[in-house]
């Protein structure tokens, strides 16, 4: 019989605990990673009851726990087994599911990209088991109600950090639930404390639990939902700094892995990682990324990928090198013609960040940082790129991601110098293709599996031409007469991207015009590579600055010319054309805007030459302050409330400090009367006083003449008098209060309409 009270304890809460996961799963549904996640609504029920059922159990902790991972796998692998064709047999199934899971293994342990979708929904599924189980577990068995909703609040923040802001009520949800899993299972811990030392509760406690938790969880919600973003600490953003590294990490390697799910928008905190995938609709917010002040830039670049996929691009630089603020003695970088050097000052607005951003080519940063590079043989002045064998101390080191030692705060500004092409277009057609050796091995790479039509497409926007600017021109002009759509769908499994792209939808974002230009301009052998950043922003002439926003997320490409080093071009349809200098002539004073009369000047290149369409004088949009003090009268409104509660609450506990229950009761019952208007005088006796009382509510004289009689009995006998029967008289007394009470009020408020008229 105590096996089977065991069993039965707890049921309301288990429910809770069910709605509580399938809150979890359903945003993870609503998402659209990818197809087959409706199986994790029956992983969420199994996983509760499994954890039920374990908790209850009289096996130990290890033993519970190996029958749970059994249970999970099989069920797991079941549902999985589902998503297969239906043709195949169940051992078929099974056989495939190992196969694909073995496949999918050497992937992850060989540095290659997986576009297996089905793992992912087979590892969503063990996640969301590990965590109902896990909330099961500690609720049932080690009655920590906390601990219980703390794995799931996990999953539903992982999907929320990289699904679609949209689905941000789903937290509401989560945190009803989770509430009401607390309160409750905090109230069956004191029912068990109570039946041990013998306290009698009413038996509908429960449900006058339920129904205060769920206004509770209501009102918090709320207040959290409304509540000033002030309200949150900058210096929580402190916290786990030296997590940022492994945290990047595991971002790129998930990107690597699951190269086909459908990702949404940028990842925060560092959006540009290690690889670029070709995925599907992008949605990106208004969200201010940083200022920067900076007489030219058109680019704020964070990465460079030079490895092609199919499905995206890698960064295949391998060493990192310390660089001291303001120190570029480590870096030996080529030295190109018709550059020049600018200085950005930039200052973040998303606290946590490592990644600096700076125009092309950065030299040199005032503050501690890794710069990520690659070794290449330099080229001494008077020798020919393809004749000079390389000297182990004479590299040089292109930066391709430069990284902070130490988190960025909200509101830091850090300086880089850059190095910026200024090169004209007569310039760049007379650059010829004489490439060093490095350049040709790394930067004309495709995968085998690149289609033939790809690089007949691309022979054939080129035929004509007979320079590499023109012919990387030509492509450029072609890109951008395809359709701009940030919402397109992902790209078949197996199917090139570029191939998707060109052939088959025929529109996309930034991320797939750079690929293509790239792909076709080394189809056509012209060494070229895929960059990515924040495009320039809206330019602010009151502080002399561009505000760059999360939607300015950006991709483009660079090509390299000999002499000039790596140029920029533009193919996205949504973006304006880049417009290069004018080329180098003889002018009088007056009229030479072009900032260059050789290599080596160290005049500036004027803006309305190198970039014109720069300074577009654009003003950042302001939030309504009229809102946001709404916003601050509603937060403090709601905060008020539960700090009244909180504080009346403190005040009666102290003031029924040291009381039994007997004399708890009467006081309550005090204090109900004052309510009504019976203030207890100072020569009535507790009869006197109960008297009085009764002619108030005459209903109630019964218990109030019982509790009145066991407090005079607990105080003035000298013997201890059960709380039991005060309690029972008390909880028939209430509802006769509450009704008198609310007839007062409504008799006063029909006195003052009456008045009035």
């Amino acid at each position: 019989m105590k096996s089977e009270s065991r069993l039965r304890e707890g049921w309301t809460v288990l429910v809770l605990i069910i709605c509580m996961l399938l809150s979890v799963a359903w945003p993870i549904r609503t998402a659209e990673w990818t197809e087959g996640l409706d199986i994790l609504y029956f992983v969420a029920v199994g996983s509760a009851l499994a954890g039920f059922f374990l908790a209850k159990s009289i096996f130990p902790d290890v033993v519970a726990h190996l029958f749970s991972l059994v249970y999970g796998v099989a069920w797991v692998a079941f549902l999985g087994g589902n998503l297969l064709a239906s043709q195949f047999t169940w051992r078929e199934r099974f056989i495939e599911l190992g196969i694909r899971v073995n496949e999918w293994l050497w992937t992850a342990t060989h540095g290659g990209t997986s576009e297996d979708n089905l793992i992912f929904v087979l590892l969503l599924a063990l996640i969301l088991w590990l965590a109902g189980y896990l909330s099961a577990w500690y609720n049932f068995r080690e009655d920590k109600a906390w601990q219980s909703v703390i794995p799931c609040g996990l999953v539903l923040l992982w999907n929320l950090y990289y699904a679609s802001p949209q689905l941000e009520l789903y937290l509401v949800a989560y945190l009803f639930f989770a509430l009401l899993v607390v309160m409750h299972s905090n109230l069956l811990i004191r029912q068990r404390e109570w039946r041990t030392a013998r306290v009698h509760y009413s038996s509908d406690i429960g449900l006058a639990f339920l129904r205060a938790g769920v206004i509770f969880s209501l009102v918090v919600i709320t207040f959290a939902w409304l509540a000033p973003d002030a309200i949150a600490s900058q210096q929580l953003s402190d916290i786990g700094a030296f997590l940022d590294e492994p945290w990047l990490k595991m971002q790129e390697n998930w990107s690597r892995l699951f190269a086909a799910v459908r990702y949404y928008g940028a990842v925060y905190p560092n959006p540009f990682g290690n690889s670029l995938g070709l995925t599907g609709p992008v949605h990106l917010s208004e969200v201010a990324v940083m200022d920067v002040q900076s007489s030219v830039g058109r680019y704020w670049r964070a990465a460079v990928y030079d490895q092609y996929t199919g499905s995206g691009w890698l960064n295949n630089d391998k060493e990192s090198i310390s660089l001291e603020a303001d120190d570029s003695s480590p870096l030996t970088l080529p030295e190109y013609e018709m550059r020049q050097e600018i200085t950005q000052t930039i200052t973040t607005f998303l606290p946590g960040r490592t990644m600096l951003f700076a125009a092309a080519q950065p030299r040199r940063v005032d503050l501690s940082a890794w710069a990520v590079v690659s070794y290449v043989p330099p080229v001494p002045p008077g020798e020919e790129p393809e004749s000079y064998v390389a000297e182990e101390e004479g590299v040089i080191t292109p930066v391709s991601m430069l990284y902070s030692r130490s988190r960025l705060k909200q509101g830091q500004s850090y300086t880089v110098i850059s190095s910026i092409s200024g090169a004209d277009e007569d310039s760049l057609r007379a650059a010829g293709d004489d490439y060093p050796d490095w350049i040709l091995d790394r930067y004309l790479q495709l995968p085998p599996s690149l289609p033939s039509r790809v690089r007949d497409l691309a022979e054939e926007i080129t035929g004509d031409h007979d320079n590499v600017y023109d012919k990387a021109t030509a492509l450029e002009n072609y890109l951008r007469r395809i359709k701009y759509n940030e919402l397109i769908e992902a790209p078949p499994e197996g199917q090139d991207g570029v191939d998707y792209f060109l052939f088959d939808i025929r529109e996309g974002y930034c991320d797939y015009y750079a690929s293509a230009l790239a792909v076709m301009a080394r189809a056509v052998g012209i060494p070229a590579r895929v960059a990515a950043g924040y495009g320039q922003g809206e330019y602010n002439p009151d502080t002399e600055s561009y505000r760059v926003r999360e939607k300015d997320a950006h991709a483009w490409v660079e090509v390299y010319f000999p002499r000039y080093g790596w140029v920029e071009f533009e193919p996205t349809a949504a973006e304006p054309l880049l417009v290069r200098p004018k080329p180098p002539k003889v002018v009088e004073p007056s009229e030479d805007r072009s900032g260059f009369r050789g290599p080596g000047h160290d005049e500036p290149i004027p803006d309305d030459d190198v970039f014109p369409e720069d300074r577009g004088g654009f003003i950042p949009s302001q939030a309504p302050g009229r809102w946001q003090a709404v916003r601050w009268l509603v937060g403090l409104l709601l905060l008020s409330i539960p700090a009244g509660l909180a504080a009346f609450w403190a005040w009666r506990e102290r003031k029924q400090k040291g009381l039994n229950l007997v004399e708890r009761v009467y006081e309550r019952l005090c204090n109900f009367a004052r309510r009504l208007g019976i203030e207890l005088q100072r020569h009535q006796t507790p009869y006197e006083y109960a008297a009085a009382l009764s002619t108030v509510i005459p209903e109630g004289r019964g218990p109030v003449q019982r509790i009145t009689d066991l407090y005079v009995r607990e105080r003035f006998s000298g013997r201890e008098v059960s709380g039991q029967e005060a309690g029972e008289a008390w909880q028939s007394l209430r509802p006769i209060l509450w009704r008198s009470w609310l007839r007062r009020k409504l008799a006063r408020f029909q006195r003052r309409v009456s008045s009035r008229r």
